[in-house]
């Protein structure tokens, strides 16, 4: 494995930040460190990727392609399946409600925390990504041949179906769409780039250079230091940005291919790994800019990583049709 870090600079602000995404494979066992988490029911060779942790639920929301939706205690390492039986690409929860994409319907899905189907909505193209902007009680839909974030407008009542509202465009985008804990900023990569969107105006606020030649994943924000990593398309490489400037920090190289990031404000770290690739890096921010804390080692073929507050990150093996449960104390 091949391990680069190249230390730019770091303001006296940068404390410590995000992490990476997740892959894994049959072959290559996962470390001694790694929880197996079963989905009960799914069968094997998943192709996941979107993973999201829902604060409010207490648990990841782990979309599993055609084997359906399921809940991820981190505490318990226990997962649940919701009797939802339609296809699941993408998925977030907001409003009491469980908002389920499935891209190859081009459908948007609205749940109750039981998986009964309160409501749903067509989107106006091919999709990648839901996110609920908490801000502003919508739905945001990333939909890359369009170059642009379709936005729906979620109603008090489930049984009402969103409603489409508006469109962001995004040239050279969207790869990846990540949302502040409050719904009032979104990131987005574009091309080789990082936009910032501003949720409430509905317009680009800034872009960045990326530091990529060509990104790839979610951005992701501590939004208590203001910084953000970003993702590129090869090497399992991340870059560290200022998210009042743009200007870049640091950058990091865990090796491998496309690069996927998390992050835990717990204990203040970024995790990335690589798909493919064997290994997830635990990174933190010190003055000299992004510094290795452990690596844990995991199947080679995957393509999900997540986290929660406390220090729980999981990414998934694709080949088993599992994830994987890691604690970062």
């Amino acid at each position: 494995m091949r391990v680069i870090h190249r230390g730019l600079s770091v303001g006296s602000t940068a404390v410590v930040l995000m992490a990476g995404l997740a892959g894994c494979s049959p072959s290559t066992a996962p470390g001694p460190s790694a929880q197996a988490v079963e989905l009960p029911g799914a069968g094997e060779d998943i192709d996941f990727d979107d993973v999201v942790y829902a604060a409010a639920m207490g648990s990841a929301l782990v979309p599993a392609r055609e084997d359906g939706l399921y809940l991820l205690d981190p505490e318990t390492g226990q997962a649940a399946d919701v009797p939802f039986s339609g296809s699941v690409d993408s998925v977030d929860a907001g409003q009491g409600g469980i908002f389920v994409l499935d891209c190859s319907g081009r459908q948007i899905q609205v749940l109750d925390p039981e998986g009964q189907v309160m409501s749903s909505v067509s989107t106006a193209a091919g999709a990648d990504y839901v996110r609920y902007a908490a801000a502003t009680k919508e739905l945001w839909v990333s939909e890359p041949s369009r170059e642009g974030i379709e936005i729906f407008t979620v109603d008090e009542d489930l049984e009402t179906a969103p409603r489409q509202v508006g469109f962001v465009p995004v040239p050279g985008g969207t790869k990846g769409l990540t949302l502040t804990s409050d719904g009032a900023t979104a990131y987005t990569h574009a091309g080789n780039e990082v936009a910032k969107i501003d949720v409430k105006a509905r317009t680009v606020a800034a872009r960045w250079a990326s530091g990529c030649e060509a990104t790839h994943g979610f951005p992701r924000v501590d939004e208590g230091d203001g910084i953000l990593l970003a993702s590129c398309a090869e090497n399992g490489k991340v870059t560290l940005l200022d998210v009042n400037d743009g200007h870049i920090i640091d950058e990091y190289e865990v090796g491998g291919g496309e690069s996927l990031p998390a992050y835990s404000p717990g204990p203040d770290h970024f995790y990335v790994r690589s798909d493919p690739g064997t290994t997830i890096a635990t990174l933190a921010v010190s003055p000299q800019g992004l510094e290795l804390i452990r690596e844990v080692q995991v199947p080679k073929v995957g393509h999900c990583l997540g986290a929660d507050e406390e220090g729980h990150y999981w990414t998934c093996d694709a080949g088993a049709g599992q994830l994987l449960l890691f604690e970062d104390r």
